[in-house]
């Protein structure tokens, strides 16, 4: 009985190690946009969510694509603004005008990074954290630091919820087993 129950254990582990890493659930992205001068006097956060593979109102392949009308909330030097709708472009590195901007607000985010796979017709956000600087607000000549994170929502993995089920079928056969 103990050598028939070593193999199946056997098998298992040899599964769990091979287990593919967590996958983004095909929801929605959260985003945080934190704007904060050298000397600390001027600090904003915006945050904003979007579908992880969204359809923009407008792309140009190469160039970037936006969003008319996306409801994001304000915070400015630690006062909450409210909720405000504004429009925003993702933008190519490639475009030399930074990876991500808002277009009503001013915000931006200037970096290397492109923060988006695929094409501007048919993107799909990369979750992460964006270090850039903010050329719209500066103090002094100094522009301000900028970070834009996205966190999306993982989903688990298969192997995980096979192993779940086995283990309730198990208590399933189990509970039998006492019952009889």
């Amino acid at each position: 009985m103990r050598k028939l129950l070593f193999v199946p254990c056997l098998a298992l582990a040899a599964v769990l190690l091979l287990a593919p890493s967590q996958s983004r659930a095909d929801g929605f992205d959260s985003f945080t946009f934190t704007d904060v001068s050298a000397d600390n006097t001027f600090s904003l956060v915006l945050t904003w969510q979007l579908p992880s593979n969204p359809t923009p109102d407008d792309a140009v392949s190469g160039s970037g694509f936006d969003f008319l009308a996306v409801n994001v909330h304000e915070w400015f030097n630690g006062a909450d603004l409210g909720i405000v709708s504004d429009s925003m472009a993702f933008l190519n590195p490639a475009t030399n005008l930074g990876s991500w901007s808002f277009l009503d607000s001013f915000a931006s985010l200037t970096s290397s990074s492109i923060v988006y796979s695929g094409d501007e017709s048919n993107p799909t956000f990369i979750p992460g954290v964006y270090q850039g600087v903010d050329n719209f607000y500066s103090v002094g000549d100094v522009p301000n630091t900028a970070t834009l994170k996205i966190v999306s929502a993982p989903e688990p993995s298969s192997i995980l919820m096979l192993l779940t089920g086995l283990l309730a079928l198990a208590g399933a056969f189990a509970a039998k087993k006492s019952l009889a």
